[in-house]
């Protein structure tokens, strides 16, 4: 197990709603991890953004902060 890795019972012991983000064409890490996070963590949805590599943020911002600002609001 890598340094930035948890193991899975704690990923499955996550509880709150989990926003998960992730580009579709992202080459550092494989769109198959948040694939595997939305199987594990009951509460969670995942947002696959189209025509996008690593940093969502960036390369699409207005979006992207548009869908964290619609989360926090349900909070």
């Amino acid at each position: 197990m890598g340094r930035r890795t948890l193991p899975e019972g704690r990923i499955r012991a996550i509880t709150h709603e989990t926003p998960l983000i992730h580009g579709r064409e992202d080459q550092i890490i494989p769109l198959s991890n948040s694939e595997r996070l939305i199987r594990l963590i009951e509460r969670s949805r995942l947002h696959v953004f189209g025509q996008c590599g690593h940093c969502v943020q960036i390369e699409h911002s207005a979006r992207f902060n548009r869908l964290v600002g619609d989360f926090l609001a349900e909070g």
